[in-house]
């Protein structure tokens, strides 16, 4: 009898420890998703944070562009079109060839078209100004020049008199229209900062 009432008892304890051993799984399991929970809960409310903080990001950023933008479409007329001395001298001098003047000084002239060496426009460029303005230029700044204000002209080099020399070959047309866009802002007149001795000699 007191082995039997024995492996009862061993049986009763041993279902006491399974049931003990079940229970504190439930309980780890239940915590566990307690856990999840409000893991869940606080990514969502770290994911409204992110959204909103985007939104105002996103809001910031298209009013700065709206600002850039407003600037942008309301330039300033940059101030380096408008021609110096230096270039209004060219202008003028390559107005006057179209017109039928200082023809001395071309390499070719036609009804339509005229050629002229870089030193020749250089050197008359340098006569029309006072002495005072007068200073050595590298040839190259004449294409800058007329890169600058939309003259179209045909470049090549050619040999002249033993001398290797750099020739521009002009529409006086298309010249002559290129350069009446030119100074048509608010500009001088080129003549204006002609000296007394260049106005004489055209």
């Amino acid at each position: 009898m007191a082995d039997f009432l024995g492996k009862i008892k061993g049986k009763i304890d041993k279902g006491i420890s399974t049931v003990n051993v079940k229970s504190k799984k439930i309980i780890e399991k239940q915590k566990m998703k307690l856990q999840m929970s409000e893991l869940q809960a606080e990514k969502k409310n770290l994911l409204l944070e992110l959204g909103k903080l985007a939104h105002l990001m996103i809001n910031a950023s298209e009013e700065a562009q709206d600002i850039t933008t407003e600037k942008i479409d309301k330039p300033k007329k940059p101030k380096e079109m408008e021609p110096d001395k230096w270039e209004q001298s060219v202008l003028t001098i390559l107005s006057s060839i179209c017109e039928g003047k200082l023809d001395n000084i071309l390499f070719e002239n036609t009804n339509k078209k005229f050629k002229i060496t870089a030193k020749s426009l250089s050197a008359e460029v340098q006569k029309s100004l006072p002495k005072s303005e007068q200073k050595e230029q590298n040839l190259q700044w004449l294409g800058r020049v007329l890169g600058k204000f939309g003259i179209t002209s045909r470049k090549y080099s050619k040999r002249i008199n033993r001398e290797r020399e750099t020739v521009y070959e002009f529409d006086k047309q298309e010249t002559l229209s290129s350069i009446k866009k030119a100074t048509s802002s608010k500009t001088k007149p080129a003549k204006e900062g002609q000296s007394k001795k260049y106005r004489e000699l055209i």
